[in-house]
């Protein structure tokens, strides 16, 4: 991935969306990112106070918390991606959750976060996951592959985001296929390609289903999440 340079001589100029209902987190990070050079940073404690400053500052990175009150940051998410505030559809977020909270990671990445961010936070974490995202390719897609996918943290451990709402199932019968189907690593991993098996957690999780194709945002959380993968090696479809 190539970075835009001159982000790092505008930060002044980026406004920044906190969401959590930690104020101890939220002084943490605000005092990392001024650290860093941002000075336009909001703050709101759930998704209901996120998604009113969304709609009246021009924002341009969220950073929000999963678990809060109200509206958790999952379904926050979802609301900007289907167009319920302001914000641009494909407005840049980063994820603050867990990693070996694998329901959450593969709903995050159903609705294509732009990474995910664990505590405690470090500056050099930060400033890397931050620019990762902003530098990230926008990829269009229609709101309504979004509708579906399940935000409730309740029923998440009973919800494959990907396998109902990304996949497309191809017929294992399909010879021609099987044959053209072959073996890449991890790192790998190209846009276009198409996957030949889920790619799963260590405890069975679904992150990406059989019949997905691959464009580089899916590709870089798959690489941010290597140690919770059930393995390294995945069978794919073209592009190779």
């Amino acid at each position: 991935m190539a970075f835009d340079h001159a982000l790092l001589d505008s930060f002044e100029n980026l406004n920044i969306l906190l969401v959590d209902d930690d104020a101890f987190v939220i002084r943490v990070l605000e005092k990392t990112l001024k650290l860093l050079g941002f000075s336009h940073l909001y703050q709101a404690e759930d998704g209901v106070q996120a998604l009113e400053i969304l709609n009246e500052v021009a924002i341009d990175l969220l950073i929000t918390d999963v678990v809060m009150p109200n509206m958790n940051g999952l379904a926050l998410l979802k609301a900007v991606r289907i167009g319920q505030s302001k914000a641009i559809p494909e407005l840049a977020a980063i994820v603050v959750t867990a990693l070996t909270d694998s329901e959450t990671l593969s709903t995050a990445m159903a609705l294509d976060c732009n990474g995910f961010l664990t505590k405690p936070f470090s500056p050099a974490i930060v400033i890397k996951k931050l620019l990762l995202a902003l530098a990230e390719e926008e990829f269009k897609t229609e709101r309504s592959d979004y509708q579906a996918i399940v935000t409730d943290l309740d029923h998440l451990s009973e919800n494959h985001n990907f396998k109902e709402n990304h996949s497309v199932q191809f017929d294992p019968g399909d010879d021609d296929r099987g044959q053209r189907s072959s073996l890449v690593t991890l790192f790998q991993l190209r846009p276009e390609m198409q996957l030949a098996e889920d790619i799963r957690t260590r405890n069975n999780t679904v992150l990406l289903s059989a019949g997905f194709t691959l464009n580089q945002k899916r590709i870089h959380r798959i690489w941010e999440l290597e140690d919770n993968l059930e393995k390294k090696n995945f069978l794919i479809y073209g592009g190779w």
